[in-house]
């Protein structure tokens, strides 16, 4: 499930796109078939809502359908992420299942952390529920998390590693694989 603003649009449809036509390297298949697990030939399919919903009488049912049928979130973060309303309910919605483990963070842009500083709020990148534990309450804490991100900006990991950390995250194989 890729969370994201969809002022952020551009960059996501080439995230889905890239992460659901990704070829899974041949070598880590079958290591992984000879160790008794299984690692998929592809991530397909991966829910971005443009793509995958239909009409519905009520939007938010099918998105908290979405949600607990998937195995991850990918946050596509971005200030225009921090300001959306939605990307931030959905980390939510997805950590009350007990997946706080299996959210991603991708960001595209903004700084991660920038509203610890009162000078550089706006340029945050994190939402909050990405920013912070969910406790067992289902409410978030003040508990701060340090996602490692997969990082698309430029002078950063840049797109095609960014690609390849989201990619191992999801497969769970180590990232120098």
């Amino acid at each position: 499930f890729i969370s994201y603003s969809h002022r952020d649009e551009r960059q996501t449809a080439r995230l889905h796109r890239q992460l659901e036509s990704y070829p899974i390297p041949k070598r880590l298949v079958e290591a992984a078939r000879s160790q008794g697990q299984t690692i998929p030939k592809r991530l397909f399919p991966v829910f971005r809502d443009r793509d995958e919903l239909g009409g519905a009488p009520d939007l938010s049912a099918r998105i908290q359908d979405a949600l607990r049928e998937s195995r991850f979130l990918i946050v596509v973060c971005s200030p225009h992420s921090v300001g959306s309303r939605w990307v931030d309910e959905e980390i939510k919605a997805f950590k009350r299942l007990g997946r706080e483990s299996r959210v991603l963070a991708y960001i595209v842009d903004g700084e991660p952390n920038a509203s610890d500083d009162p000078r550089t709020t706006s340029l945050e990148c994190f939402p909050e529920g990405l920013r912070f534990r969910m406790g067992l309450d289902g409410v978030i804490t003040s508990e701060r998390t340090e996602p490692i991100a997969a990082d698309a900006r430029k002078g950063k990991d840049g797109d095609h590693l960014a690609l390849l950390k989201l990619v191992s995250g999801i497969l769970d194989v180590r990232f120098d694989d």
